[in-house]
């Protein structure tokens, strides 16, 4: 009676398959379990006391969506465009303006909402920032690095500047400019600034599960039809053993 062994290169390729479907619906189950945190720190932002921003940037590890208040004056004609954004259906830039405060050495990014994008690429749209001193209210928010994004982040060395990525390490070397390691995204409720709208506009934690149960399905019916062949297999080696 001759041992029956399964074939080696299907058995392989099957193994590597379904390893990898399962590591593909263990991923998708991780991006589920960090979106909702994302939305839990939105949520929790929205109901917490805002902190003076010196106070905050004192805490380490810096906590997402925290709401924090600074007074500060902006300088009228510095602040950035950052490009590729959409409100609403439309193309345009989020503002991210400067803000010179007592309570830090470094420069404060505030993010001031958005603006339509101008019908000619050259053109940059013009935005009038509050004067004198004023108290910015809103949530902390760190931007994560694309290591897929050029390094060159600046399109012109002329305030307004346009940027394909806020970037505040990058930013801050190639401007020379010192910046808190956050940006402000400015409370929807305060009455100045652009249009605005912070709820985080990501994948929800309900399809990233949904697709790990298709991931996890396929790496069954990988299995199944494996299973079902290799039963095959065997059936037929022990018909051909029997009649010879």
């Amino acid at each position: 009676m001759t041992l029956w062994r399964p074939p080696l290169w299907p058995s392989v390729i099957t193994l590597l398959a379904v390893a990898l479907l399962v590591k593909l619906g263990f991923w998708q189950l991780h991006r589920a379990e960090q979106k909702q945190h994302l939305f839990d720190d939105f949520a929790a932002a929205d109901m917490s006391q805002a902190q003076p921003l010196a106070e905050v940037l004192a805490e380490q590890p810096l906590r997402r969506y925290q709401t924090v208040s600074v007074n500060g004056k902006f300088a009228p004609d510095r602040y950035w465009l950052l490009d590729n954004q959409t409100y609403q259906g439309r193309v345009g830039y989020q503002v991210i303006a400067l803000l010179q405060s007592e309570q830090s050495t470094s420069l404060v990014p505030v993010n001031i909402g958005w603006i339509a994008a101008p019908s000619h690429r050259h053109q940059l749209p013009s935005v009038s920032l509050p004067q004198g001193q004023v108290r910015v209210r809103g949530y902390t928010y760190q931007p994560s690095d694309n290591w897929l994004q050029q390094q060159t982040l600046v399109d012109g060395t002329q305030w307004p500047i346009r940027i394909q990525q806020l970037d505040l390490n990058t930013l801050s070397k190639q401007l020379d400019l010192p910046l808190i390691s956050a940006v402000v995204l400015l409370d929807e409720n305060t009455d100045w600034g652009l249009p605005r709208h912070w709820q985080p506009q990501v994948m929800p934690p309900e399809k990233h599960q949904a697709y790990a149960l298709q991931w996890f399905s396929l790496a069954l019916a990988c299995a199944v039809v494996y299973g079902a062949l290799m039963r095959r297999h065997y059936r037929q080696q022990k018909q051909q053993e029997a009649s010879s």
